[in-house]
C-alpha cells in the first residue's frame, strides 16, 4: 500500500510496471517503506498486485493466481467465449476461474480482434477500491472527456442479446456456429504444421491464438516485431510476440537457448478460408526445405538469409539464385521488419503497455488480397480491383 495514502498524498499519478516471470523464478522489487518483497507476498505493505488473463493470451492456458489476496489481483476476460476452449469440448471450465477483485470482458471478441468494446465488473469490498474503480471510470461519462455514445451503449446490448438469443446447442446459434467454425481453423493449422522442422503447434485448441514455439536449428534466427519465418515464407503477417514476456526469461521455462523472438502468435480472426490456404502453404514448404510458394522463400533460404543478416554480409549477394520478384518481395519485408521493430522497441521504456503498442502501431495494417485468376492460380490483386463486390482471401 502506499504509505502516503489516503490522507496525505503529494502525487497524483501513480506508475504501474509491468513485470514478467516464470515460476518459480519469483521477482521481488522495494516497497515505499524500504523492505523488498517477493511478488507472492501478503504483506500488506507490498507494491505487488497481479494481473491475469482467463484464458491466458496467446497460449489459452488456464493459469493459476500466484498472489494470495484475491483483492489485489485484476483479472481480463475477454477471451471468456465458449469457441476459445476447443480443448474443452467448447466449455468454460467456470470451476477454474480465478478470484479477482476485477474483471474487464469484450462484447467484441466474439466476432472480431480489429476493435474494443466491453464492460467491467468489479467487487463491492472493500470500500477504497470500489472509490478508486468509481474515480477512475466516472471521468468517462463527462462532456470534458467526450461524452460516450448511447449509441454504443445500445449497440452493444443489441449485440449481446443476438448472440444469446439461440442457445449454444443450436449449431445455428452465434456461439454454436463460431464453435464449428474455429474447430476448423484449429484442425487445419494442427494439421499442417504437424511434424514441421521448424516450429511446433504449442496449444491446439486452446484460445484464440495459435501459439508457436521455433525448434532447432531455426532457434534464434529472428530478431523482430514481424515474424520474418511467417512473412518470408508463407506470406502471413504475424508477430514473434518478443514485447510480451516482459523482462522475464523464456529460457527459464522452454528450455536453454530459447528467447523472446523463438515464438510466433497467430490470430484466428479471419475467414476460415485464409487458414485453408495458408495450411495448404505450410503443408508444402514443411515437407520439403527446399520448396517455396509463388514469390515467398523456402524454409532453406530463409534460414541462409537469416544467417546472412546476422554475419552481415549482402544479402542480395548471398541470395542471388533467387529471382527477381522474390529478391524484391524480400527488399519490402525487411523494410517491414526494420520500421514495425523500430516502432515496437519505442515502447520498451514504458515495458511495452498496449496503449503504447496502439499508439506507435496502430490497429490496421494493409492485408495482402488474393484472389483466384482465369487460369485457377491463386495471386495477389490489388484492393481497387472488385474487393468490395467479391469473393476475396485475406493473408
Amino acid at each position: 500500500e502506499c504509505t502516503c495514502y489516503p490522507d496525505d498524498c503529494t502525487k497524483k499519478t501513480v506508475t504501474v510496471t509491468n513485470v514478467g516471470f516464470f515460476p518459480p523464478n519469483i521477482p521481488s522489487r522495494t516497497g515505499a517503506d524500504g523492505i523488498s518483497y517477493l511478488a507472492t507476498s501478503d504483506d500488506p505493505n507490498s507494491p505487488w498486485f497481479e494481473s491475469m488473463v482467463f484464458p491466458e493470451n496467446p497460449s489459452g492456458t488456464i493459469k493459476v493466481p500466484r498472489h494470495p489476496n484475491p483483492n489485489r489481483r485484476v483479472c481480463d476476460g475477454v477471451y471468456v467465449w465458449p469457441m476459445y476452449f476447443y480443448f474443452n469440448d467448447f466449455e468454460i471450465p467456470l470451476e477454474d476461474r480465478p478470484d479477482c477483485s476485477g474483471w474487464t470482458y469484450a462484447v467484441t471478441k466474439g466476432y472480431s480482434a480489429s476493435v474494443r468494446a466491453g464492460f467491467i465488473t468489479y467487487k463491492k469490498d472493500p470500500a477504497p477500491f470500489v472509490s478508486a474503480v468509481a474515480s477512475m471510470m466516472s471521468v468517462h461519462s463527462t462532456l470534458g472527456m467526450g461524452t460516450y455514445s448511447e449509441w454504443s451503449w445500445m449497440g452493444q446490448m443489441q449485440l449481446q442479446e443476438m448472440i444469446m438469443s439461440k442457445p449454444i446447442s443450436d449449431p445455428t446459434s452465434w456461439v454454436g456456429a463460431y464453435s464449428s467454425i474455429m474447430k476448423e481453423k484449429w484442425d487445419l493449422v494442427a494439421d499442417a504444421f504437424m511434424d514441421c522442422p521448424v516450429l511446433e503447434l504449442t496449444n491446439k485448441g486452446k484460445g484464440a491464438y495459435a501459439w508457436f514455439l521455433y525448434k532447432a536449428p531455426y532457434v534464434g534466427l529472428q530478431s523482430s516485431f514481424i515474424s520474418s519465418f511467417f512473412l518470408d515464407v508463407l506470406g502471413v503477417s504475424s508477430t514473434t510476440y518478443n514485447w510480451g514476456f516482459r523482462g522475464a526469461d523464456p529460457s527459464e521455462f522452454y528450455g536453454e537457448g530459447i528467447g523472446t523472438y523463438d515464438f510466433t502468435r497467430m490470430q484466428l480472426y479471419r475467414d476460415v478460408n485464409v487458414y485453408h490456404e495458408i495450411a495448404r502453404r505450410a503443408k508444402i514448404v514443411c515437407a520439403d526445405t527446399s520448396a517455396s510458394v509463388g514469390d515467398y522463400l523456402s524454409i532453406d533460404d530463409w534460414k541462409l538469409k537469416e544467417e546472412s543478416k546476422r554475419a552481415r554480409r549482402h544479402l542480395k549477394e548471398e541470395m542471388s539464385h533467387l529471382t527477381q520478384r522474390q529478391l524484391k518481395v524480400l527488399e519490402r519485408n525487411e523494410e517491414i521488419y526494420a520500421d514495425y521493430n523500430e516502432k515496437a522497441e519505442a515502447c520498451a521504456d514504458q515495458h511495452y503497455t498496449t496503449s503504447c503498442f496502439y499508439e506507435q502501431i496502430g490497429t490496421r495494417h494493409a492485408d495482402t488480397v488474393h484472389d483466384y485468376d482465369e487460369d485457377g492460380n491463386f495471386v495477389a490483386v490489388h484492393l481497387d480491383n472488385g474487393l468490395r463486390g467479391g469473393s476475396r482471401r485475406v493473408l
